[in-house]
Order: C-alpha cells, then sequence, then structure tokens
C-alpha cells in the first residue's frame, strides 16, 4: 500500500520580494572600501582591514614575524 501525495503549490512567494531584492543587493554588489594610505610608505591602498599598511608593507611585516620566529637563539 502506497499513498500517491500531490505536491504543495504555494501561490504566494514566501519571501517578500523586497527583502530579497535587499539581500541581493548586499551580498552580489560589493561595498567600496575607504582606502588611506600606508602608515609606512604612504602608498595609497591601505585599509582599517590591513591595520593602515599597504599590501607590500603586510607582507614585509608578516615576513619579518616569521623570520624570527624560526631564528633559534644561539647559546654556548
Amino acid at each position: 500500500m502506497s499513498k500517491s501525495t500531490k505536491p504543495i503549490v504555494i501561490e504566494e512567494p514566501v519571501i517578500d520580494p523586497r527583502v530579497l531584492d535587499s539581500a541581493r543587493q548586499h551580498l552580489f554588489e560589493p561595498k567600496p572600501i575607504e582606502t588611506f594610505p600606508c602608515r609606512i610608505c604612504a602608498e595609497p591602498g591601505a585599509s582599517e582591514q590591513s591595520e593602515g599598511l599597504c599590501w607590500v608593507c603586510r607582507r614585509l611585516k608578516i615576513s619579518a614575524w616569521r623570520d624570527t620566529e624560526v631564528q633559534i637563539p644561539m647559546s654556548k
């Protein structure tokens, strides 16, 4: 014995179209990122997320941190 079920048909949209449009705008339209001059070299392109550093200075900072972690202190 198998029951046959009829698919449920919804005539009205589940989500309000205005809410759906607003969500699409937030997801698919990138927000402009405000940029500042770099604190080290004054090149434009730094952002608050990058600690006020351009991408070059930020990479140099990260590389310097890695170098100091890798070095083993010499002892006699």
